[in-house]
């Protein structure tokens, strides 16, 4: 996209931050598609501390169109990355509980009008996402699509604050459960084998199915979107 946008000599001062991307850690499950996740750790001053070797010497910045941007060392020389389609949302005025946090522009559409659950994007966005995060008494964050087709891991993307304890992040693709991030007790990243076992050594609940996904979408929210 960068190149393409050179040839027609865009006049965008930021470039695509998915370039940056190239190394990500791959999980299979049986009969699945694999799916990949990428992590970037920053400090308390915006700075690259962890994830991908390559986003080192990197910072974090808000634009003032609230993009999410990673300004490279040599900057100015080398214009910022806008991180892909992340944007910091205020959410839902006078709602705290999923909001406000960084959204894709896939999940704009998520939480409108005319979106189809089930779709291989996945119905967990930032919302579902965040209302996990800010809720104490839960002890992880589960990504599932729960559809009657099958069950999934779509395609989203995660945060979380510096103050914020680790949360193990978990899902179910296909037939089998993942933990994707900050899994308990050292355990490395990979197949749950037992969910019912996992969940019982760690002193955790079961996931349950919400009864709907997305599970906070714009029309439960009118009201307050009018007064905005």
């Amino acid at each position: 996209m960068n190149s393409k946008d050179s040839r027609r000599g865009s006049a965008s001062p930021l470039r695509h931050g998915g370039i940056l991307m190239r190394n990500a850690t791959t999980f299979s499950a049986p009969n699945s598609q694999a799916i990949a996740t990428t992590l970037i750790s920053f400090d308390a001053k915006g700075n690259v501390t962890g994830g991908d070797n390559d986003l080192r010497g990197f910072t974090g910045r808000r634009s003032l169109n609230d993009l999410i941007m990673l300004v490279p060392p040599d900057y100015p020389a080398t214009q910022p990355y806008a991180l892909p389609y992340l944007r910091w949302s205020q959410g839902i005025p006078g709602n705290l509980s999923f909001g406000p946090s960084p959204c894709t522009f896939l999940d704009r559409a998520r939480y409108e009008k005319g979106w189809k659950s089930g779709r291989h994007f996945g119905d967990v966005g930032c919302r579902e996402w965040t209302a996990q995060l800010f809720d104490e008494e839960r002890p992880y964050i589960d990504v599932t699509t729960y559809t009657k087709r099958g069950n999934f891991i779509g395609q989203l993307v995660g945060w979380a604050r510096l103050k914020d304890a680790p949360k193990p992040v978990i899902g179910m693709h296909g037939n089998t459960w993942l933990c994707l991030h900050d899994c308990p007790a050292d355990e490395r990243p990979g197949v749950i084998p037992d969910i019912e076992a996992w969940t019982s050594r760690h002193g955790y609940p079961m996931p349950e199915r919400p009864d709907y996904q997305p599970q906070y979408p714009d029309k439960n929210y009118y009201r307050d979107i009018a007064c905005e």
